[in-house]
């Protein structure tokens, strides 16, 4: 399954690019899809920012997401990495009170906020000193009523930056850079670029049950964990969700040594249930032909029961997630380096995946030498394990039942 996304570039007074307004696509076709912003808006965060990367390892540029009004009020623009993101207000939210409360905690969290296609007026007078970014669509408003703006408003607007976006040509870009504008997006600098990539397929009926799960009256962790470990689209998500609201909350970029349980334990229920607003709702995928997922989950419980058998009770998790994360490289066609900088695993499940390496690996190891019926490796690994190739055999048996007995959606 693939997810599209168009990509604005946003550029400086020099023209080098400092930045992207990412807008929500659903194919190829540059255009926006017949959806709500509030849609589109949760779409893209599930698929840009849980389900795929925002980006590569060297790319660092600052990301400009589109927000309606009551998305942002629900909190949802918390998920995101404040050191990546500007939050934009789109231009038909109201400049209410619980608005501006919002804009407030956001401010103060760190994260930077735009005022979208920003009208000229007093409305948003008590927004000012918690706005960073203004962006002026210059084809809707005139260069003198804008110009007039700037002036009587300018003692408010000093720490602001002015964005004149739907720039088309080059005199247009050289009469509002002496107006005082430091950035500029549009035509004349580059159109919306479409991308496609591969994207995280999600088990519809886990999905359904994690819903439900989390909006009971006394929701059971154990039950959550569960259903969070049996869909390796829900454990990574989950993972990248849970790093982000650490980030933001705390000024930390990860914790060690965590599990689903710890994961789900972290976020709490009210979390979890805004977790599940993001990740399921947008995203039910049909997976039955899916082989890999099933693989990736035989693996998984494979390497889990061999830690139970070998080793303490602390590594059956992280053997878990060895196994489960084994083809996310695969799956998403990314290096798996860095597929791993965007969740935060213990030292090692990393080192098992990344160095081929540990005691962990072994057990992923003796998982790959069965699917390729390498015995006699396997044979060598499994005494390396003390387990006899029986109990090997049994502990696989296991692994496969208990992945083909998962329940597998059929329908959208």
């Amino acid at each position: 399954m693939y997810s599209f996304v168009a990509r604005q570039a946003i550029f400086d007074k020099q023209l080098n690019t400092v930045g992207y307004e990412l807008l929500f696509r659903d194919s190829m076709d540059n255009r926006f899809p017949d959806i709500s912003a509030e849609q589109a808006t949760t779409q893209l965060i599930e698929e840009q920012f849980l389900s795929a990367p925002v980006g590569r390892k060297s790319d660092n540029s600052t990301v400009y997401v589109n927000f309606p009004y009551q998305l942002l009020v629900e909190g949802l623009a918390e998920t995101l990495p404040k050191d990546r993101v500007v939050i934009e207000i789109l231009e038909d939210a109201k400049p209410d009170g619980k608005l501006l409360e919002t804009v407030k905690r956001l401010h103060n969290s760190g994260f930077r906020i735009a005022l979208d296609d920003f009208v000229p007026g007093n409305a948003w007078d008590s927004f000012m000193p918690y706005v960073n970014v203004i962006k002026f669509d210059i084809r809707s408003g005139s260069r003198d009523e804008i110009s007039q703006f700037i002036r009587s408003n300018r003692d408010s607007l000093r720490h602001t930056v002015l964005l004149a976006e739907k720039v088309e040509t080059y005199d247009e870009f050289e009469n509002y850079k002496k107006m005082g504008f430091n950035l500029f997006q549009g035509y004349f600098f580059s159109k919306p670029v479409v991308t496609k990539r591969n994207k995280l397929v999600q088990n519809r009926a886990f999905a359904l049950k994690l819903m439900q799960e989390v909006n009971v009256e006394s929701p059971n962790l154990n039950k959550i964990e569960d259903l969070l470990k049996r869909d390796v689209s829900l454990s990574f998500k989950i993972m990248r969700y849970a790093q982000n609201i650490l980030y933001n909350t705390r000024g930390i970029s990860g914790f060690r040594n965590q599990s689903l349980r710890d994961v789900v334990v972290y976020l709490g229920i009210s979390e979890m249930r805004r977790f599940v607003l993001v990740a399921c709702l947008t995203s039910f995928e049909e997976v039955s032909n899916t082989e890999i997922y099933y693989l990736s989950l035989i693996r998984a419980k494979f390497c889990e029961l061999l830690a139970a058998r070998t080793s303490a009770n602390n590594a059956i998790n992280d053997a878990f997630m060895v196994g489960l994360f084994s083809l996310l490289d695969v799956i998403l066609g990314l290096p798996l380096d860095e597929l791993l900088e965007q969740i935060t695993v213990s030292p090692e499940v990393a080192k098992a995946l990344q160095s081929h390496s540990g005691e962990l690996y072994l057990y992923l190891r003796l998982a790959r030498l069965y699917e390729q019926r390498i015995w006699k490796e396997a044979n060598e690994v499994a005494a390396q394990l003390g387990l006899s190739n029986a109990m090997v055999s049994e502990l696989m048996n296991q692994a496969t039942k208990w992945a083909d007995e998962l329940p597998i959606s059929t329908s959208r």
